[in-house]
Parts: structure tokens; C-alpha cells; sequence
């Protein structure tokens, strides 16, 4: 939810506290060429979307564990992945070739954020949020009616390379049109440059 709670009542679950232990296996999925997954899963119209530290992102069945599509973006995907609605009825003005439907929404290390079908992962759109050599987006995009709000962040608190002037990211909150992409406005967490 928007709240970002992270928390499902029990009847949306449809899963009761002790029937936990007497849950089983019903598939597992081993991510190729990578040895990290850092985005929680989500799951949404019988899919489970998840991206990989290599950059893919996968559509998985989510009764069968079987692959229905990937998307590989710039950079690792590390942050979960947001699914709405993508109501074509209010934008008939505009042209494109997925005026309808669900889209996926998701971010990378690079700094880019993507739209994909949600039924078939083709590109909606992708945009990137912010110039700076260290950004990363590790927080998850979260799509509120037609924005998309996508925070940032760096690593130049650990990761930066030698000779490199420490510490000029600012961080920020970025709003965005879910439907074009589009830079809405923009928010630094510290004001000045």
C-alpha cells in the first residue's frame, strides 16, 4: 500500500497464523548469472515481479514459478517493483502503443527509472532522475493515481572511487507522470548545490 507497511490482514492473505507450519515448497526460482536479488517481490495479477543485481527484472507465473517475461535495465534492480493501473480512458489524447492496461514500474543503480507492460515487459518508457556519478535508487518507486514518486540516493559514503571529491548528492524526491515519464517536480533533501 502506499503506506509501505509491508503488513496483509489475514483475509487478504487468505493465510491464517497457524497454518504457517504446515505450509510447503511449491517452487523455487535460482536467478541466472547473478548472485543477488535485493528487491522484494511483488505480486500482482498472478505474477510475481523481482529484479536481480545483474539488471533483469522478471514477470514469473506466481502459481508455477515459470519465467512469462524479462526486462533488462541499465543497472541493478534493487529496490521492489510497483504495478498499477494504467487508465488510458483519461489520456485518449494522447498516442502510444499501450494506451490501456497495467505497467510496471521499477528503478536501477544508474539512476534510471522504467515503465514496462505489465503483461508483456515491453518498454513504456524510462527516464533518468538524476545526473550525478554516484546516484543510486534503492528505495522503492511508489505509484499514487497518475505519479510516480521515486526517491534517490548515493553511494558516496562507501563506495566511491579513488581522487573522487566527497560529497556533493544532494538526494531527492521525484515525481513523476506514470503515464509519459515525465518529471513532474523535483525535491532536494539538502537545498543548496
Amino acid at each position: 500500500t502506499i503506506e509501505n507497511t509491508h503488513f496483509q490482514p489475514a483475509a487478504q492473505a487468505g493465510l491464517s497464523a497457524e497454518q504457517g507450519p504446515r505450509l510447503h515448497l511449491k517452487w523455487a526460482f535460482g536467478f541466472p548469472d547473478t548472485t543477488s536479488a535485493w528487491s522484494q517481490p511483488t505480486i500482482a495479477g498472478g505474477r510475481l515481479y523481482v529484479g536481480g543485481q545483474n539488471g533483469t527484472v522478471y514477470s514469473l507465473d506466481a502459481a508455477s514459478g515459470c519465467i512469462a517475461w524479462t526486462f533488462v535495465a541499465q543497472g541493478g534492480v534493487r529496490a521492489s517493483i510497483s504495478v498499477g493501473r494504467r487508465d488510458g480512458s483519461r489520456r485518449a489524447g494522447l498516442s502510444g502503443p499501450r494506451r490501456t492496461g497495467y505497467a510496471a514500474y521499477f528503478a536501477d543503480q544508474k539512476g534510471y527509472v522504467y515503465a514496462v507492460d505489465a503483461a508483456d515487459g515491453k518498454l513504456i518508457w524510462t527516464r533518468k532522475v538524476d545526473d550525478h556519478p554516484l546516484v543510486r535508487l534503492t528505495g522503492s518507486p511508489t505509484l499514487y493515481k497518475d505519479r510516480l514518486y521515486v526517491p534517490t540516493s548515493s553511494y558516496e559514503e562507501g563506495g566511491r572511487p579513488p581522487g573522487y571529491a566527497c560529497c556533493t548528492f544532494r538526494g531527492s524526491i521525484v515525481a513523476l507522470d506514470a503515464w509519459t515519464g515525465d518529471v513532474i517536480w523535483k525535491s532536494y533533501t539538502i537545498a543548496e548545490e
